[in-house]
């Protein structure tokens, strides 16, 4: 794989391996108004472990060098003294970024709807549902349609974040009361938050994820898959064919499995 390595580091300290760090994910991030823990920026590309600024970081080209790894880029398998795990989580997604880039998905990222499947986690197989919400839809709505088969309520302390992220969320999307409570800017208000924004900061496309925690004390974890990619014209004909089961005002829930 001959993708540039500039925007990785190796992280040292945090165990016997080095653990890959994509530092542009936080750049394109934070520049568009989402704010990231300040000790320990970048996406780490395993959940093993955690990072901390107090953790050496050098180049991914001076790592390799100094412990003599013929290595260009993430190509083949992990050399002993990095992290397997973070390898093959960077060599999938840039290949996913490759196979993206040649279908132009970029150029519609941010203008297009989405089917979102949400299970909980340990039930996948049993219970399950579809909602389709397009790029102006806010989390907000996204999450009032998802406390309604989950019957979460407003006592049930809940984040929005990215594939297995949870606690570890980089999103940072909280409901509205939750974060007037925590009065902390580096959270995100639901309302604030649209699908297509949420989109543009993350390349949300078909087969992505997003994730959902609640009661963090004794947490319980939701997931959704994306499982279709809808132009806005797309998504009015679905829901004109479809039995909506709940809506709001741009989101619908059109199928679920209930045991």
């Amino acid at each position: 794989m001959s993708e540039p390595t500039d925007r990785f580091v190796i992280e040292i300290g945090s165990g016997t391996v080095g653990h890959i760090i994509d530092t542009d994910v936080t750049e394109s991030r934070t520049d568009a108004g989402l704010s990231f823990s300040p000790s320990a920026p970048g996406k780490k590309m395993c959940t093993r472990g955690y990072h901390d600024y107090r953790f050496q970081r050098v180049p991914f080209s001076t790592f390799v060098e100094y412990h003599e790894i013929d290595k260009t880029g993430f190509e083949g398998d992990a050399p002993d003294e990095i992290c397997s795990y973070c390898w093959s989580n960077t060599r999938e997604e840039l290949q996913t970024r490759q196979e993206r880039a040649e279908t132009k998905h970029a150029d519609r990222v941010g203008t297009v709807g989405y089917c979102l499947r949400w299970k909980q986690k340990g039930r996948a197989r049993d219970e399950w549902y579809d909602i389709v919400v397009r790029p102006e839809t806010t989390m907000a709505e996204l999450d009032s349609l998802v406390c309604r088969f989950t019957t979460l309520d407003d006592l049930h302390l809940r984040m929005y974040g990215l594939k297995e992220e949870y606690l570890d969320s980089s999103l940072n999307v909280l409901p509205d009361h939750q974060c007037s409570e925590l009065n902390d800017p580096s959270y995100t208000n639901a309302s604030k938050m649209t699908v297509g924004a949420v989109a543009e900061l993350t390349g949300l496309w078909e087969g992505d994820r997003l994730s959902l925690i609640y009661d963090f004390g004794t947490p319980s974890y939701y997931y959704c898959l994306v499982k279709a990619v809808y132009d806005p014209d797309t998504i009015d004909d679905l829901l004109a064919d479809s039995e909506i089961i709940d809506a709001t005002e741009t989101a619908a829930i059109i199928r679920e499995k209930r045991p």
